[in-house]
C-alpha cells in the first residue's frame, strides 16, 4: 500500500472563447472551473504508485515536466507525486475541462508547498513552471488553459507576449456547463486545422481573421460590461467555430453541441463548445436567469447533463493529508 502528505490542487477549466484564434495571438476569456486535480507526496510505496513521475513514461507526463521545472527552481523533492484527476472525468471519460493542464499546476504547486513556500506569493513561478511543463509535453497549446488553473477566476489572456489579467462576468449573466456525454480529441481537430492551414492558406485565413475578429469583440464586451453584448458574441463565435470547423471538415460543433446552442437560443441565451469542439463540454449563458430552469429541463429530455459545478473561484491551493 502507499499513502500520501501533503500536495496541492489546482481547478479545472472553461473556455468562454477564443478556441484556435487564440493560438494566432486573439485574446480568450477563460474561467476556472471547481473540479479540482489533486497533486500528493507519496510518502510510502508498495506495489505500485498512483503516478510513477520518476519513470520513463508517466502516466501524466505534464505533471512530471512542471514538477521537474519547478524542482529546478526551489530545489528537489524525493519521492513520487500521485495525481489525482478523477474530479474532472465522467465516469472513465474526460470532461474536456483541463484536466492535464491543471494536473501540471497542481504539480508545480506541490512541489513549492513541499519547500514551505506560499503559493500566493509564488504564483508567477508556479505559472511559469506548469506553463514550461505542460509545452514541453503537448508544445501546440497556448496555455490559456494552465493560466486558468494557477490564477483562477476569469481571464482575458494573450499568448504572445503572455499575458492574464482579471475580468468580471457582467451583472446578471447566468451560465451553466453541458456535458455532451462524449469525449473528444482535441488533438485530431488541431490536426484538421492545421492541414487547412497548409493546403488551403486563403480559407484558412478568411475563417481565422472571423475567429480573431469575434474574439477582440467578446473580450471587448467583458471589459465594457454589457451583457446582452457577452451573450450575443458567444452564440456568434459559436457560430465562426462551426464555420471553421466545415472549412476544416472537422466536426468542431458537431451534432450535440450544435443542438446544444439551439436549445439555447430557443431560451433566449446562446451556446458554443467550450475547448476545442468535437463533444466535450458546451458553455451556455442567458441574461435572463427565468430562463434556465427552462432550458435544463430541455437539456435532460435531450439527453445532456448541465453539470453541477462552481465557475470561477481559487488557482492552485496548497492540500494536507
Amino acid at each position: 500500500m502507499s499513502s500520501t502528505s501533503s500536495g496541492a490542487t489546482a481547478p479545472g477549466k472553461m473556455l468562454v472563447g477564443g478556441e484556435y484564434a487564440v493560438l494566432d495571438g486573439a485574446p480568450a476569456i477563460v474561467m476556472a472551473v471547481q473540479r479540482r486535480a489533486r497533486a500528493s507526496w507519496v510518502t510510502e510505496m508498495g506495489d505500485s504508485v498512483a503516478c510513477g513521475l520518476d519513470h520513463p513514461k508517466p502516466r501524466f507526463p505534464e505533471a512530471a515536466a512542471a514538477r521537474l521545472e519547478a524542482e529546478s527552481r526551489v530545489g528537489k523533492v524525493p519521492g513520487e507525486l500521485a495525481i489525482d484527476v478523477s474530479a474532472l472525468r465522467s465516469d472513465v471519460q474526460k470532461l474536456g475541462v483541463g484536466s492535464s493542464a491543471a494536473a501540471a499546476a497542481a504539480a508545480a504547486a506541490a512541489v513549492h508547498h513541499f519547500h514551505g513556500l506560499d503559493l500566493n506569493d509564488h504564483r508567477e513561478a508556479i505559472l511559469e513552471s506548469a506553463m514550461q511543463g505542460h509545452a514541453a509535453v503537448s508544445p501546440e497549446g497556448s496555455g490559456v488553459d494552465v493560466a486558468a488553473s494557477v490564477l483562477g477566476g476569469t481571464l482575458r489572456y494573450v499568448r504572445d507576449p503572455m499575458s492574464a489579467r482579471p475580468v468580471s462576468w457582467p451583472v446578471g449573466a447566468s451560465v451553466r456547463v453541458v456535458w455532451t456525454g462524449s469525449a473528444a480529441s482535441t488533438r485530431d481537430l488541431i490536426a484538421r486545422v492545421h492541414f487547412l492551414r497548409d493546403t488551403h492558406v486563403s480559407l484558412y485565413e478568411e475563417r481565422m481573421a472571423e475567429l480573431a475578429a469575434r474574439a477582440g469583440s467578446l473580450a471587448t464586451a467583458f471589459e465594457t460590461g454589457e451583457l446582452g453584448d457577452v451573450v450575443a458574441e458567444i452564440g456568434g463565435y459559436g457560430e465562426a467555430m462551426a464555420a471553421l470547423g466545415e472549412a476544416a471538415h472537422a466536426p468542431i460543433v458537431e451534432e450535440r453541441l450544435r443542438r446544444i446552442a439551439e436549445l439555447a437560443r430557443a431560451h433566449g441565451g446562446a451556446a458554443k463548445p467550450s475547448g476545442a469542439g468535437g463533444g466535450d463540454v458546451g458553455l451556455a449563458v442567458f441574461a435572463d436567469p427565468d430562463a434556465v430552469p427552462a432550458f435544463e429541463e430541455a437539456c435532460a429530455e435531450a439527453g445532456f447533463e448541465v453539470l453541477d459545478v462552481e465557475l470561477g473561484g481559487p488557482g492552485v491551493l496548497a492540500s494536507e493529508a
